[in-house]
């Protein structure tokens, strides 16, 4: 976020004597600003911002939008570095002009991007368009008052794994015994029902063999699925490592993995923290 936060009390004056959502050049940003209040407070270096955003090519369609992900942006601002490859007009830039509760349209042309990134650029950016960053400043904290409210909920979310964590045994308990199925269990909590033996030898650590997979959740719900994948054992997460050297090439086993030796409290795509996961597996072949 690289321009001087001097320039803000200029910007804002140039804003009162403009109509509002009229596209302007402010400090080299490509600015259309819907919403702005000269009181309220304003961004300084090392300020932790929170922020909705959409972001549109010249077509308007969106790439990006934290409202459909559940959850807003957060940066810093930083003071401007002289480094290679940077132009006035970024999207860094812009949020500089902004205060708490403001809202903007930042317009970064594609051409600009062209000239410093140095890789092709996706189909959808067109030469002579702008990219278009929607973007609403929710809040503004120190970086003492953001660390102070990381610790808070970390301290929250880990309480909430625990008590999670300690539920865990009873309702796989009750998950098993709905299924009507024979299950073991290994050391690790891993259980296991194995219902086609297979036959030859058993993976190992290091091979990557070939499997079918259905992955659900307890209640039923699946998460993913894949025909003829390559799994190799030791990159994914413990609990199917060792659900693979269990079986034999032919086999077909159930497989319920306990979040500690699943994601654990690190949400996954469509999984989210201290899930425990539920496999039907089959292997084909040792690739």
């Amino acid at each position: 976020m690289r321009k001087s936060i001097g320039l803000l009390a200029v910007a804002a004056a140039m804003v009162v004597g403009c109509g509002k959502d009229k596209v302007e050049v402010i400090e080299g940003v490509k600015i259309q600003i819907h919403e702005h209040d000269d009181k309220a407070q304003k961004l300084k270096d090392g300020d932790i911002i929170t922020f909705d955003l959409v972001i549109r090519n010249g077509a308007d369609s969106v790439l990006q939008d934290t409202h459909k992900e559940g959850q807003p942006g957060k940066g810093m601002v930083q003071a401007p570095q002289a480094a290679p490859g940077t132009f006035k007009g970024t999207f860094e830039n812009g949020l500089r002009l902004l205060s708490v509760g403001d809202s903007a349209t930042i317009l970064v042309p594609i051409d600009s991007l062209i000239k410093t990134v140095q890789a092709p650029l996706p189909p959808f950016l067109k030469p002579g368009t702008d990219l278009k960053y929607s973007v609403r400043i929710l809040k503004v904290q120190s970086k003492g008052e953001f660390e102070k409210e990381m610790e808070a909920q970390a301290a929250v979310a880990k309480q909430k794994a625990a008590k999670l964590i300690a539920q865990e045994p009873a309702l796989i308990a009750a998950y098993i015994a709905k299924t009507g199925k024979t299950f073991q269990k290994t050391a690790s909590g891993l259980n296991y029902s194995i219902e086609k033996a297979g036959s030859g030898p058993s993976p190992k650590m290091g091979e990557t063999w070939v499997v079918n997979y259905r992955g659900t959740f307890m209640n039923g719900k699946e998460f993913d699925k894949g025909s003829a994948a390559e799994m190799p054992l030791g990159q994914m997460i413990p609990g199917f490592n060792e659900a693979l050297t269990l079986m034999k090439a032919g086999g077909k086993a159930t497989f319920v993995i306990p979040s500690p030796i699943a994601y654990g409290d690190q949400p996954r795509g469509p999984i989210p923290a201290n899930s425990v996961l539920v496999f039907e597996l089959e292997v084909l072949s040792k690739k």
